[in-house]
């Protein structure tokens, strides 16, 4: 590294965790260096010796944060595309959570709720009615504006086959002119596009833009309902033409 400083790597559940997850723990085999995995809102890492924390909720605690020089990526999804990758990855994946019985749900699991609808088009308003409210108000409430992170789009980064925009990335976050190709080369194995990666519960298309195969009339009634401008916020839409 450049100089030493903590590295903060955020996510949202079906944003791409697994990816950066993938990435930065070869990266931390390959540099020597100590990366973990927490949410702030369960636990703060017991000590600070480690170089890069990664938070699958992007809640980082910053008070505890700032005690230390960081750098951080921010990454964000299609809110759309979280709904359709939150209802087939929670119809099937087997996270305790998913598991857990709810009154709410009249005693059944997640799992078993959003699987007792017979239509997908059901399933999809129950996701987003449902798991994708606590992501999103994450997404909405992140602080954009902090310039110690660098942010991006999941749908500019899985395009990225030339590696310029992981190459800004890695240069954001202070690694050293010589460690960018290793850096690169890691990030080249551990992405979809090099069609090394075995599809998996996590991965199970990767694409962008899924939403549009399967968002009816009512869905894109419903998501204006829920969450206004959320998309023109992000920069996704410039308007809400995308729902007439």
């Amino acid at each position: 590294m450049k100089k030493k400083h903590k590295i903060l790597v955020g996510t949202h559940h079906k944003s791409g965790s697994a990816w950066m997850k993938s990435i930065f723990q070869s990266l931390s085999e390959e540099f020597k260096l100590r990366c973990i995995t927490t949410s702030f809102k369960k636990k703060r890492p017991k000590n600070d010796r480690w170089e890069i924390l990664l938070d699958y909720h992007s809640q980082f605690d910053f008070p505890y944060c700032n005690n230390f020089v960081y750098k951080g990526v921010h990454l964000v999804r299609d809110p759309r595309d979280i709904i359709i990758s939150g209802t087939f990855y929670h119809s099937k994946s087997k996270e305790k959570w998913l598991h857990k019985k709810h009154e709410r749900y009249a005693g059944l699991t997640y799992q078993e709720k959003i699987n007792s609808y017979e239509l997908f088009d059901d399933k999809i308003i129950f996701e987003m009615e449902n798991s994708a409210i606590k992501t999103l108000s994450r997404v909405a409430s992140w602080k954009y504006d902090n310039p110690s992170f660098f942010e991006v789009k999941y749908e500019d980064l899985i395009m990225d086959t030339e590696l310029m925009l992981f190459h800004k990335m890695f240069t954001f976050l202070g690694f050293a002119g010589g460690q960018i190709p290793n850096c690169l080369d890691v990030a080249y194995k551990n992405s979809i596009f090099s069609n090394m990666i075995k599809k998996s519960t996590h991965v199970r298309s990767g694409k962008s833009q899924q939403w549009q195969s399967y968002f009816k009339k009512c869905h894109k009634k419903r998501f204006l309902e829920l969450y206004g401008n959320l998309l023109i916020d992000l920069g996704y839409e410039p308007n809400h033409d995308w729902a007439n």
